[in-house]
């Protein structure tokens, strides 16, 4: 059908039957019409919008909603547009016309004339109740949406129940798995720590490349199991922050030391600026924890021979760890999700293993527990004071408030690596 302007009138058919759309399709093309199909009412809804019809043709029993609901949602979009309803008894005609549909159609409605029926209503006609049956069926529709409220309210709530047990079981698998892989891990580490020492004998050339590895995978899936039980206990609120003095410096050069393997290996050179601050009150493990997570995080994806800053600042009474490294860098889009766990960023280099996906919420979850926090800018926004060298990857900040503890705050800054 061609209107005043010389275009085509545009039917849209919503029916979840895509035998029967396909013959109403038919039969409205072979009137002059143009037809879009959609099988469910969002997607028909979404349709509208884009592309609006001069009249919509929509079933009453849809997959995902009836047509008394899409016939609201789509007056919204396009007042103007004729929705005729297609049902199979008086009652459901009664309820469409006082829910806002502008006509109804009994089924089935794949007949001849189906395209002058429509026809009809695209010129104009329009159907309207009795106002005492418009007001009983309004009333009829009103208790139906609220019945089918208070149905989605219970499937909420269903659902909600469902997520809280699904999440408290995931914790404890995660402290259940971190106790039964630490329970052998304990004694390997500590079997090691004395070959290492040479009580039970030297060590040849070759033997101590073989320590020196198993050492070191030995000490990665220590932090792993640390990430698992601390993450699961953090999240409801289990592992107290367990405060004592810290100095900032020595963590910060212990936790580039218990690094040296992996930064032998990748030929970097990973500097520390001390900050000078003095003895803090923090949670010592956890705090040196958090801040191994974003240096291994730095180390992994630095390029071979690349450099590897981690700064301590004060300013005021924030302490700032920022580890700056020359790697690819984070996308905006993923700024924030990299925070959340088990979420791996898109990764150009696909030779590059993903992690476990915790070790940077649980450092967020660290700072957060201490008062803090954990962000990322990429590239950084500024470049360190000190060492004239270009940081153009990441800078991962750990930010928490001082809470001064023994020690003296006074000596000058001082930088080692």
């Amino acid at each position: 059908m061609v209107c005043e302007a010389g275009m085509t009138q545009r039917v849209l058919c919503i029916d979840g039957d895509g035998a029967r759309r396909a013959r109403v399709r038919k039969l409205l093309e072979a009137g002059g019409f143009a037809v879009d199909e959609c099988a469910t009412g969002l997607a028909g809804i979404e349709r509208a919008r884009i592309l609006p019809p001069d009249l919509v043709l929509a079933t009453i029993h849809l997959p995902d909603m009836d047509g008394f609901e899409l016939a609201i949602r789509v007056k919204q979009e396009r007042p103007s547009a004729p929705v005729v309803a297609v049902g199979s008894s008086p009652d459901e005609r009664e309820l469409a016309l006082a829910a806002g549909c502008d006509g109804f159609l009994e089924q089935p409605i794949d007949r001849p004339v189906l395209a002058d029926e429509v026809r009809a209503f695209v010129q104009g006609k329009r159907e309207q109740l009795a106002p005492e049956g418009e007001l009983r069926q309004l009333r009829t529709y009103a208790a139906l949406l609220a019945t089918r409220l208070e149905q989605a309210l219970s499937d909420a709530k269903r659902s909600s129940a469902e997520l809280a047990e699904l999440d408290r079981l995931k914790r404890s698998f995660m402290h259940n798995l971190s106790h039964e892989i630490s329970t052998p891990l304990t004694p390997l580490a500590g079997y090691l720590k004395i070959l290492g020492s040479g009580k039970l004998g030297p060590l040849s050339s070759q033997q101590q490349r073989v320590f020196e590895s198993m050492s070191t995978s030995v000490h990665r899936l220590t932090r792993i199991v640390d990430n698992l039980s601390d993450f699961a206990n953090l999240q409801i609120g289990a592992a107290p922050i367990l405060s004592a003095p810290v100095d900032p410096d020595a963590l910060a050069d212990t936790v580039v030391a218990d690094l040296r393997a992996p930064i032998r290996e990748a030929r970097l050179h990973v500097s520390v600026v001390h900050s000078a601050v003095g003895s803090i009150q923090a949670d010592p493990r956890k705090l040196r924890q958090a801040l191994a997570n974003l240096v291994s995080n730095a180390i992994k994806f630095s390029p071979h021979g690349g450099e590897v800053l981690v700064e301590l600042r004060r300013d005021g009474a924030l302490l700032r760890f920022s580890v700056y490294d020359q790697g690819p860098g984070v996308n905006s889009g993923d700024a924030q999700g990299i925070f959340e766990p088990f979420y791996h960023a898109a990764r150009q280099d696909e030779a590059r293993q993903p992690g476990s996906g915790l070790g940077l919420p649980v450092a967020r979850r660290i700072a957060e527990a201490h008062g803090g926090q954990v962000w990322v800018e990429s590239p950084p926004r500024t470049q360190p004071g000190s060492g004239g060298r270009h940081y153009s990857g990441s800078k991962f900040v750990l930010e928490i408030p001082i809470r001064v503890g023994e020690g003296d705050a006074s000596s000058p800054e001082r930088v080692s690596g």
